[in-house]
Order: structure tokens, then sequence, then C-alpha cells
């Protein structure tokens, strides 16, 4: 009756959960948010979310790596799922407050590129998660 209630199963919903977390959040969340607000407002609002949303991130990211570690033959998926949590937790502590203190300074060049650099850090992470995503599934 709960054949299906695994280690690897749980691992494998906490990693599908993540992979449309951030796919929810880049593609439909962030965007939709200048759409409907004004510039100032959404910057001002973004700049309360992304802290919690990288702690947070890093904590789904965390989960699906302590359900694989009783299993012996996924050292790799834990790893990357250990590294994307301390990327994302890097981003809240470093990258974010960089980013909001280039913006207050009217520094935009250096505020784009810290925010390029999150993006890409950000797809790489995406990237990595459909990694595990795959191999956890195959």
């Amino acid at each position: 009756m709960f054949d299906w209630l695994s280690f690897q199963n749980f691992a494998i919903i906490g990693v599908a959960f993540q992979f449309g977390g951030m796919a929810f959040f880049a593609f439909i969340f962030s965007p939709m948010i200048f759409k409907f607000m004004a510039s100032d407002e959404a910057s001002k609002f973004l700049r309360q979310v992304f802290p919690v949303y990288y702690r947070l991130s890093a904590g789904i990211s965390i989960f699906p790596a302590l359900m694989l570690i009783p299993l012996a033959f996924y050292h790799l998926e834990v790893g990357i799922l250990l590294g994307v949590a301390a990327i994302f937790l890097f981003a809240a502590r470093v990258l974010v407050p960089m980013s909001n203190a280039a913006r207050d300074a009217n520094n935009e060049g250096k505020f784009k590129i810290i925010h390029r650099s999150s993006v890409l850090i950000y797809m790489l992470q995406w990237s990595a998660i459909f990694i595990v995503l795959i191999r956890l599934i195959d």
C-alpha cells in the first residue's frame, strides 16, 4: 500500500518543488510585480522578498539532500543540492545587500553587474536542480 513511500520519492518531490518554484518565481512572479506595480514600488517590494525567498529556497534545497543521505549512491546529487543551498544563502547575505547598496548609491553600472551576475547564478542553480531531478527520476 505504501510502496511509494521512500526517501528517494520524497527527494524527487522536494527537487521537483524546488524546480517548479524557481521557474514560477523567475518567469511569472517577478515579471508580474513589475507589470502591475510602479517601478519604485516593485523594487522596494522585491528588496523585502528576495532575502526571504533565497533563505526559503536554501531550506527547500536542503530537504531533498537530507532525504538522499541515507541512500549510499546519491553523493553527487547531495553535493549539488547542498551547493545550491549554500549559493542561495550567499545570495541572501552578500549579493542582495550589495545590489541594494549599489541601487541606493545610484551606481547603475555596479547594480547592473551585480544583477546580471545574480541572474546568471540563479539560472545555473536552476539548471543544476533540473539535472538532479533528471538523475533522480532516471
